[in-house]
């Protein structure tokens, strides 16, 4: 029972007792009523059609490879680089916790039912090497920290409690965002260069709804604290503008299932940066990602839906 000014979630159900010589490895499996499904259905075509388009793009780049100019001779590549900017973000969440015994949860929106920011300045950075002509090995980093108190609209089913209509509840949502990636640069010029880029991001999501405390903060238990892996699938294209401008983009999507985590992440990004000095410049871009994650985790039995949009000002250094 959280914290309350004489306030309690109200229990959604009662634990049914194990059947009659069940296991106690059957007693510890996540049991959800036949007529409540946590995973929803499979995306649509379109989804699959992107996918399938931007293969064919690859595929297509792919097949025209040439050597490779060297990193010293491209005005698009450096062979270390370093990216530290901030990002003006536009956030729209949802979730929902699932309980084992009652099935579905409400889906919440953190914006819109819990009354958290849509927009956050959030600082962000990315570490990158290039290995030989093509191969190139990056990491990033970044983390949101976001808390709230409202008095709901509507009711909430929240994992194994209901919080009623007009009762004041305080949230917490923490996100932590780590990334490694692996760019191979099928192509590359002086003044371009193509790649294909895998990898792996670790969202780490901790978060908490509860009875708002009397007096002043809330005091919230935490409900979710768990690491989500979302691989990563895409093209990037650098291309020299003249005159020390470079246009950086990217495109990815991929859909994946990887034993308790179902989904898709989709992204698209470009930025002008300036080559100000040989070995300094600046850069203003645009990026939007859309992660959306079903999970049946022993520790998040649920749904996950993060769309971080915005414009992002950095200084990158090379060398």
């Amino acid at each position: 029972m959280r914290p309350g000014a004489g306030i309690a979630a109200v229990p959604a159900g009662q634990p049914e007792l194990p059947a009659q010589g069940s296991t106690p490895a059957q007693d510890s499996m996540l049991v959800l009523p036949a007529s409540k499904r946590v995973f929803q259905p499979k995306k649509g075509n379109e989804m699959k059609r992107i996918a399938l388009v931007l293969a064919l793009l690859i595929a297509g780049f792919a097949t025209q490879s040439q050597a490779g100019v060297s990193v010293d001779q491209s005005k698009v590549l450096d062979r270390w680089s370093l990216r530290i900017g901030g990002f003006l973000t536009g956030l729209d969440t949802s979730i929902r916790l699932d309980s084992p015994i009652d099935g579905e949860g409400t889906t919440i929106s953190l914006e819109d039912d819990l009354g958290f920011s849509s927009s956050e300045s959030v600082p962000r950075f990315r570490l990158g090497l290039i290995l030989g002509k093509r191969h190139e090995i990056s990491g990033g980093y970044y983390k949101t920290d976001r808390d709230s108190s409202t008095t709901l609209q509507r009711e909430i089913e929240w994992g194994d409690e209901v919080f009623p209509i007009d009762i004041t509840v305080g949230a917490f949502y923490n996100m932590e965002f780590a990334n490694i990636a692996y760019t191979y640069y099928f192509y590359s010029s002086e003044s371009t260069a193509l790649g294909i880029t895998g990898g792996l991001v670790y969202a780490s999501l901790g978060v908490g709804v509860g009875v708002a405390a009397s007096g002043p903060g809330v005091s919230v238990e935490e409900d979710v604290n768990t690491s989500i892996p979302v691989p990563q699938l895409g093209f990037t294209v650098n291309h020299y503008l003249g005159k020390r401008f470079v246009l950086a983009g990217r495109l990815g999507y991929i859909a994946f299932n990887l034993d308790d985590w179902e989904g898709s992440v989709g992204s698209v990004g470009a930025a002008i940066e300036h080559r100000t000095w040989n070995f300094l410049g600046f850069g203003l871009g645009y990026g939007y990602t859309d992660y959306d994650v079903d999970t049946l985790s022993a520790d998040f039995l649920g749904k996950w839906q993060y769309q971080i949009s915005g414009f992002e000002i950095y200084a990158r250094a090379a060398w």
